[in-house]
């Protein structure tokens, strides 16, 4: 069989491929990310989770129609991961309806036309894309042929895209065959790479397929700020409906793309708070959310030492039914003095959930201080450096009344 890839240009189209153009000098920051403006190119903003790197997929304007397609990579539809592998890293995009697979080739087409451009592989086997299959002229590839083509047909779940395709990129990639034209080549800062994307899986040239060419830019950030620990002199409110109206308040300004966990003080001074709580929060925080893109939320209950619990935890759900139902069984009990547990809380709603959202946060409501000194293993450093290891900010809200039970 003779294995020759489709030139530069998708079925039904009359695009070329993006040769590369001068980057301009304007920068725009937003948030953590960095945008840069460049004539007939758009920035693709990058966060890599492990490390305080952005990297950019830059995409040529001219190749995004007017009108959504399922085919065309967009700002926000992917993103690179680089990990602890020296050997390459991952590059993660969204799975769409009418996306069927993905597979990386060259992006250097000939203009005319009268040359085809080349999927790239990998020179060795790696679990995430050695085992894909691949149709190529209406029939699968040999298994044996050891032919580790950068392909994806099986979305997989993703914290940040929902379902999307992986491809390991291994630094040094291959192509071509001895019987046409072959190579190597290095990728790194600057490299130009094309995501090609395929109506039908295994990459099958038979349906309708487009190129997405990139160039790959990465720029060493600053770490962003710690995140924002605010005191309880900071946090008063005047009664319970304040601070409902606050909680929902601090969620409705997010980004639209958070975690949120409420840690919640269930002594027995709580009791009228706890109850309009119950009774009033949900609605208000369902209005709040109803456009968001993604929010979880998540529930510690603390008392305090010699107590039915120190802690009881309710893990993050996406229902806002789910919580209404938790709500619904929480019962108010002991708090024989003053302070209460309110670092052991806040410990636990750090460690006992997983944090996947770019936007996190902790609102504990309570009405009493916690320990000054420390009854147990749980001490206040220790909140504040799992926050920030985590990047999760912490809102407290002091509600008045006497906690003495």
């Amino acid at each position: 069989m003779v294995l020759v890839e489709k030139s530069g240009q998708s079925r039904g189209s009359t695009e070329t491929m993006l040769s590369r153009h001068s980057l301009g000098n304007e920068q725009v920051h937003c948030s953590h990310f960095v945008w840069e403006s460049a004539d007939s190119i758009t920035v693709m903003k990058i966060f890599n989770l492990r490390h305080f790197f952005t990297v950019f997929l830059l995409f040529s304007v001219f190749l995004l129609p007017v009108a959504a397609d399922d085919l065309v990579i967009q700002s926000g539809d992917a993103y690179i991961e680089l990990g602890d592998n020296e050997e390459g890293f991952d590059l993660y995009i969204k799975a769409k309806p009418g996306l069927g697979s993905v597979l990386i080739t060259e992006s250097t087409a000939d203009p005319e036309k009268r040359a085809d451009s080349f999927a790239f592989r990998a020179w060795d086997y790696n679990s995430i894309n050695g085992d894909e299959k691949r149709i190529l002229d209406g029939a699968f590839l040999e298994s044996e042929s050891s032919l580790y083509f950068l392909l994806d047909s099986s979305p997989k779940e993703n914290e940040l895209l929902g379902m999307a395709y992986r491809i390991f990129i291994p630094f040094q990639l291959t192509y071509g065959y001895p019987w046409s034209r072959e190579g190597q080549v290095e990728v790194h800062q600057g490299t130009w790479l094309n995501i090609r994307t395929f109506k039908k899986p295994y990459a099958d040239y038979s349906g309708v397929w487009k190129d997405n060419p990139f160039v790959l830019s990465m720029k060493e950030l600053p770490p962003p700020p710690p995140p924002e620990v605010i005191t309880e002199d900071k946090g008063p409110v005047e009664d319970v409906e304040e601070a409902v109206n606050r909680i929902t308040d601090l969620i409705g300004m997010s980004g639209g793309n958070i975690d949120v966990v409420l840690v919640v003080d269930t002594t027995v001074s709580m009791k009228d708070d706890i109850s309009f709580i119950r009774d009033s929060l949900v609605p208000l925080v369902r209005n709040t959310v109803a456009d968001f893109e993604s929010f979880r939320i998540g529930l510690v209950l603390y008392r305090d030492y010699k107590e039915a619990y120190l802690t009881r935890v309710t893990p993050f759900t996406e229902s806002l039914d789910n919580l209404q139902a938790a709500l619904n069984r929480v019962t108010v009990s002991g708090g024989r003095d003053l302070p209460e547990a309110v670092d052991e809380g806040l410990y636990a709603a750090l460690t006992e959930f997983e944090w996947v959202a770019p936007e996190r946060l902790i609102i504990q409501v309570g009405d009493a201080p916690g320990h000054e000194v420390p009854q147990g293993a749980i001490t206040s450093e220790m909140v504040a450096d799992e926050a920030a290891n985590l990047g999760v900010s912490i809102y407290p809200i002091r509600l008045p009344g006497d906690p003495v039970s």
